[in-house]
C-alpha cells in the first residue's frame, strides 16, 4: 500500500492543482463574459432599432398635423422630430453599431435604403410650407415604416439568437465550474485520506519495529511505565531482557541480510512462546524484552527464562542453512522500593550483563550482589581513568624459552595495576573495563612503548611480545605508536612480536588484514594466541600474515581424560613447520608436560615451569644468570626454574 500511495501521490497533487487552476480560470472567464454581457446591455443598439419605427410614426404625425388648424405644431417641432430620425440613421449606420447587432446583409441593405430616403427628404423638411409639401414628405416616409419593421424583426431575431447562445455559454461555464469543484472535492478527500493513512503509518512506525513488526523501545517504555503506575493490580511485574549470543558473527560471516532474517525468525518463535506477555518488543539490534505480571514472580520469571532458552534449542533455517544460536536472559522482579520503572529495567539489564560475563546461553535473576558488582566495576572504571597518569600501571615479563637450548628467547609483557586500595591487580580484572571504556587505546600505546624500552636493555637476540586487544585495531594511531616506540628505543622491528587472538580476526577481516600487513611490512612479527580453541583457526593461518602460533594451554594436560592432546599438539607443530611458522606452547607447568611438548617438535615454551611473570630487574637477573651459566658450563645449560609452590595455572 505505501508504494501505491507513493505512486499516485504526485499525480493527485498535480490533478488537484490543475483543477484548481482551471476552476479559477473558468471563474475569471465567466466574470469577464458576464461583464461583456453587461457592457453590451449598457450599449445596446438594439434599442435604437426597436425605437426607429415609433420615431417614424411620431414624425409622420407631426408632419400631418403641421398644417391642421389649431394643432399647435410648429416648424420647430417638425425639425426636432426629423433631427431625431436623422441621428437614429447615423447611429444605425456606424460600424460599431452593426458589429454589436451582428447585422445580416438584408439588415445592412434596409439601413442604407432608410438612410438614403432620410437624406432625400431632408431638403423638403427645411422648406415645407404647404400641405402639399407635407403630403409629399409623408408619401416619401411611408416606405420607411415597412423597412423599419423588417429591420426590427431581423434585429430581434439576431438578439434572441445571441441571448440563447449567451445562456448556453453560461450553462456550459456553470457545468465546467461544477465539474471542477467536484473534482477538487474528490481529490481533496483522497489527499485527506492519504494524509490520514500516512499519519497512521507514521504513528505505527514510531511504535513498531519495521523488521520484526514487534513493538519497539518506545512502545515498550510506555507499556512498562503504564504497568508500573498500576501498582494496585494483583501480582508483581516481571521484566525480561535477552539478546542473541555472538550475533555480530552472524552478520560478519553470513551477511546482514541473514542477520535480519534471523531476527525475524526469533521474533516469530518467541511471540508464540510468550503469549502471556503484557508486551514483547524488540529494543534494537539483537536485544528483545518482555513484561509479565505474576502472582509468584520469582518462579514465574525462572519459567519464562527456561521457555526462552527452549526456543533456541532448535536451529534456525536461513537460506538453506541450519544456524544454531544461543541467547542470554536477564530477569528482574518489581520491588516495593522501586522509585521508577526505569529502575526495574536497569536491574534486568544488570542481570543480562551478569549472564554474559559469567557464561552465555543461560538466564539469571537479578540479585542485589549484581548491582554491587556493577557499582564496583564503575568505581574501577573511574580509578582506571587516572591510573596511567598516576604511574599506577606496570609491566611484568614472563620468559619464553627456546626448548632446544633451554635459553630465554624472549619475554611476554603482561600488564599489572597497582591499585591504591586493592593492591596489585591482574589484567583479567581491569582489561575488560578498559576495552569497554576505550581506555585500552592509550594504555595499549603505553604498553608497547614500555615493552620496547625494556627490550632495549636486553641482548639483541631476546624478543618482546605484547598482546593487542580487539579494540586496539580501531585505533588510528596504532601503527604510528609502534613505529615511534621502535625508533625511540632503537630496537629492531623483528624483536617485537604482537600477539592477537581469534576474536580480533572475526571482527572485520579486511581492516585487520590491512593493519597486520602494514605492521608486518615494518618488520614486526605477528603471533596468533590461544591457537586451537577457535572454530576457524586453520583458515586464519592462510588468510593472515602470521609468523608464529601459540598453542593454547588447554592442550598441555596429559591424562586419561585427555589422551589425544599430545597428538593434537604434534599435528599443530607439523602443520606450523610446513607453513614456516614458529610454535610456542603456553601453560607448561610440569616436567611431564615439558617432555611431551619436546617430543611433539614444538620450538618454544612458556609457563610457570620456567618462571613466573617478573619485574624488569628480575629479567635482567635471569638473563645475567643464563650468560654466567653458559660461560661456566658451555655444553649444557640447565633450565632456570623459579616455580611458585602450588602453582597450577598460567595466569598472565
Amino acid at each position: 500500500m505505501p508504494m501505491v500511495e507513493s505512486k499516485w501521490e504526485l499525480p493527485l497533487i498535480a490533478a488537484t492543482a490543475g483543477l484548481g487552476f482551471a476552476a479559477v480560470t473558468m471563474l475569471f472567464s465567466s466574470v469577464q463574459y458576464m461583464d461583456g454581457i453587461s457592457r453590451a446591455a449598457e450599449n445596446n443598439v438594439v434599442y435604437e432599432v426597436m425605437t426607429t419605427s415609433p420615431e417614424l410614426a411620431r414624425l409622420q404625425m407631426t408632419v400631418a398635423a403641421r398644417f391642421l388648424p389649431d394643432s399647435g405644431i410648429s416648424d420647430d417641432d417638425v425639425a426636432l422630430r426629423f433631427g431625431i430620425l436623422e441621428n437614429r440613421m447615423v447611429v444605425l449606420g456606424t460600424v460599431e453599431s452593426r458589429r454589436l447587432r451582428q447585422d445580416s446583409a438584408e439588415a445592412t441593405v434596409l439601413i442604407e435604403r432608410m438612410q438614403r430616403t432620410v437624406a432625400d427628404i431632408a431638403p423638403w423638411m427645411e422648406h415645407m410650407e404647404t400641405p402639399v409639401e407635407a403630403a409629399a414628405v409623408l408619401k416619401a416616409i411611408e416606405p420607411l415604416n415597412s423597412a423599419a419593421a423588417r429591420l426590427a424583426a431581423l434585429t430581434t431575431s439576431t438578439s434572441a439568437t445571441r441571448i440563447a447562445e449567451n445562456r448556453a455559454m453560461l450553462i456550459e461555464i456553470f457545468w465546467q465550474l461544477l465539474v471542477g469543484i467536484l473534482g477538487l472535492l474528490a481529490c481533496g478527500m483522497i489527499l485527506v485520506a492519504m494524509l490520514r493513512r500516512a499519519r497512521k503509518r507514521a504513528r505505527h512506525s514510531a511504535h513498531y519495529d519495521v523488521l520484526t513488526a514487534l513493538p519497539n523501545r518506545l512502545s515498550y517504555n510506555i507499556a512498562l511505565e503504564e504497568e508500573f503506575e498500576r501498582g494496585g493490580r494483583p501480582g508483581s511485574l516481571v521484566v525480561v531482557m535477552f539478546d542473541l549470543d555472538l550475533f555480530k558473527q552472524v552478520n560478519d560471516t553470513m551477511g546482514h541480510a541473514a542477520g535480519d532474517r534471523l531476527l525475524s525468525l526469533v521474533s516469530r518463535r518467541l511471540s508464540t512462546a510468550l503469549p502471556d506477555a503484557v508486551i514483547f518488543a524488540r529494543l534494537g539490534g539483537d536485544e528483545f524484552a518482555a513484561i509479565f505480571r505474576a502472582l509468584h514472580p520469582k518462579p514465574f520469571g525462572e519459567s519464562v527464562g527456561r521457555r526462552i532458552l527452549a526456543c533456541f534449542e532448535r536451529p534456525f533455517e536461513i537460506d538453506g542453512s541450519r544456524l544454531a544460536v544461543s541467547t542470554s536472559v536477564g530477569i528482574a522482579v518489581s520491588d516495593p522500593g522501586d522509585a521508577t520503572a526505569d529502575d526495574l529495567l536497569k536491574r534486568a539489564d544488570l542481570a543480562l550483563y551478569a549472564v554474559k560475563e559469567d557464561r552465555r546461553g543461560a538466564f539469571k535473576m537479578f540479585q542485589p550482589a549484581l548491582k554491587e558488582a556493577y557499582l564496583e566495576r564503575q568505581t574501577f572504571a573511574k580509578d582506571l581513568e587516572t591510573a596511567l597518569a598516576r604511574n599506577q600501571l606496570e609491566l611484568h615479563f614472563q620468559p619464553i624459552v627456546d626448548l632446544r637450548s633451554d635459553r630465554t628467547a624472549g619475554f611476554e609483557a603482561l600488564l599489572r595495576w597497582h591499585h591504591p586500595t586493592k593492591g596489585l591487580l591482574s589484567p583479567s580484572l581491569f582489561i575488560p573495563i578498559a576495552e569497554e571504556t576505550a581506555l585500552i587505546l592509550p594504555i595499549g600505546r603505553w604498553a608497547i612503548a614500555e615493552a620496547c624500552a625494556a627490550a632495549a636493555h636486553w641482548p639483541d637476540d631476546v624478543s618482546i611480545a605484547v598482546n593487542l586487544s580487539p579494540r586496539q585495531f580501531g585505533d588510528p594511531q596504532l601503527q604510528e605508536s609502534v613505529r615511534m616506540a621502535l625508533t625511540r628505543h632503537g630496537i629492531r622491528p623483528a624483536r617485537l612480536t604482537l600477539e592477537i587472538t581469534e576474536s580480533v580476526l572475526i571482527q572485520n577481516d579486511a581492516t585487520v588484514l590491512d593493519t597486520l600487513t602494514a605492521l608486518r611490512e615494518m618488520g614486526v612479527r605477528i603471533s596468533l594466541d590461544d591457537f586451537g580453541t577457535g572454530y576457524a583457526s586453520l583458515s586464519y593461518l592462510t588468510r593472515f600474515p602470521f609468523d608464529a602460533i601459540k598453542i593454547d594451554q588447554s592442550f598441555m594436560r596429559v591424562s586419561p581424560a585427555h589422551p589425544h592432546n599430545p597428538t593434537i599438539v604434534e599435528t599443530i607443530c607439523d602443520l606450523a613447520a610446513k607453513l614456516g611458522l614458529c610454535t610456542v606452547a603456553e601453560g607448561i607447568e610440569t616436567p611431564e608436560q615439558l617432555d611431551m611438548i619436546r617430543r611433539t617438535g614444538c620450538r618454544k615454551g612458556q609457563g610457570y615451569l620456567f618462571d613466573q611473570p617478573m619485574t624488569l630487574a628480575d629479567c635482567a637477573t635471569r638473563l645475567a644468570l643464563e650468560r654466567l651459566r653458559s660461560i661456566q658450563a658451555p655444553p649444557k645449560v640447565e633450565i632456570a626454574t623459579r616455580r611458585i609452590p602450588g602453582a597450577t595455572t598460567n595466569q598472565p
